[in-house]
């Protein structure tokens, strides 16, 4: 069964992974896949709010 997707679990990870990176307290090849993870969670976190704006105008367009 798939995971539900949570916007702001995905955003707090994120924000984990950028204070993480930014640190420089970490060796290049773990900032190297902690930007590679933050990357995707980006792409998952573009993808909800596209749709979400696609529900708002559909919402809007049916008023």
């Amino acid at each position: 069964m798939a995971e539900k997707f949570d916007f702001e679990k995905e955003m707090k990870r994120l924000d984990e992974i950028v204070a993480n990176i930014s640190s420089e307290k970490l060796p290049l090849d773990e900032c190297l896949a902690l930007y590679k993870e933050g990357q995707e969670i980006v792409k998952k976190l573009e993808k909800a709010l596209k749709e979400a704006e696609e529900k708002v105008e559909k919402v809007i367009e049916n008023k």
